[in-house]
């Protein structure tokens, strides 16, 4: 097998692979409970928990696990992108 080809077809199917794979795996210990910090600031110091007006991008998609995957998803996948353009562009030698 050729570098190139294994560069530009193989280890991006299986970044991708492996992107898909978390997303699932983190999506299912994703939680609603506030961590510890959270509930001393809530629970001890009486600090009231903020109440925010955005709602998030995938509202349209109802809640769930389906949903949270799908959002997680397209966000690791917005992330490898802007990675590999950031690296492809600042890696650039001069010409």
């Amino acid at each position: 097998m050729e570098r190139d080809t294994f560069l530009k077809v193989i280890l991006p199917a299986v970044v991708l692979l492996i992107a898909i794979t978390s997303v699932l795996i983190i999506t299912g210990l994703a939680s609603e409970n506030p961590d510890g910090f959270e509930w001393s600031l809530f629970e001890w110091a009486g600090v009231e928990e903020p109440s925010g007006t955005f709602e998030g991008l995938f509202t349209f998609l109802g809640s769930g696990p389906v949903s949270d995957a799908i959002a997680g998803g397209i966000g690791i996948i917005i992330v490898l992108l802007l990675a590999y353009i950031f690296f492809r562009y600042s890696s650039r030698k001069p010409e």
